[in-house]
């Protein structure tokens, strides 16, 4: 196997606001493969191997696979937040439907209850730079999520003006991904269910499938941005 052993390795031409995204997602990318490459080390060696050693092989591969999914999603998570940071102000400055949605966003951190924000409305007239204080402000909301479910995903993308078909088209499938993430990181993987209270079992082809759905949404993140980045001026859809 190698580094690119799951699709949506990134590579050709992407705009120079892209480029720590581009190498995020390779970092992803690579260690994703690595430890598939140990997974089937391991399973070499578990052929020879006796009844007691073929156990302990087993867990440790059931391990490599729960680390390989929870690298994919940190992957999709720090490289759309390095988006976020890089390419999101002149998204909004070529697209008229980031441009709308950043105006909800002002108008509404503009709101204290009912009323306006007088204290946070004072501080924007008198920044030197009002509009890219408030792209700022925008900026650190959207990096302080944990960016590990559909609907962040999702909310995100919409700010860069990026369809929620086109970067996310099987929903459930990709909750489900997340929801596996989620008994890992959480729960250790346990079965709370089970009166031993055993962790779950974990298949190589399950858990492969889950972590190309994570580079498949990041992979179509990364396209979509560059795309609108390269574009030129303010379009209308």
């Amino acid at each position: 196997m190698t580094e690119r052993s799951f699709e949506g390795y990134p590579n050709g031409a992407y705009h120079q606001s892209c480029d720590e995204a581009v190498s995020i997602l390779q970092g992803a990318h690579g260690t994703a493969s690595y430890l598939a490459e140990v997974f089937d080390y391991l399973e070499m060696h578990a052929e020879a191997a006796d009844d007691a050693q073929q156990a302990e092989f087993a867990a440790q591969n059931e391990e490599l696979l729960r680390a390989m999914l929870i690298f994919a999603g940190s992957g999709l998570d720090a490289m759309i937040k390095q988006l976020v940071q890089d390419a999101l102000a002149d998204v909004i400055n070529l697209r008229n439907g980031a441009q709308e949605r950043f105006r909800r966003f002002v108008e509404k951190r503009l709101k204290r209850g009912d009323g306006p924000d007088y204290s946070f409305v004072a501080g924007v007239i008198a920044d030197p730079d009002p509009r890219l204080r408030l792209v700022g402000d925008l900026v650190d909301d959207l990096t302080s999520r944990s960016l590990q479910s559909v609907d962040e995903i999702l909310s995100v993308g919409s700010y860069f003006d990026i369809p929620s078909p086109d970067l996310i088209p099987e929903p459930e499938v990709t909750r489900n991904v997340f929801s596996v993430r989620n008994q890992i990181i959480h729960e250790m993987d346990i079965d709370f269910t089970d009166s031993n209270k055993s962790r779950r079992s974990r298949r190589y082809a399950d858990m492969a499938a889950h972590t190309q759905e994570l580079f498949n949404v990041a992979s179509r993140f990364l396209t979509a941005v560059d795309a609108q980045l390269n574009g030129g001026s303010i379009t209308t859809e």
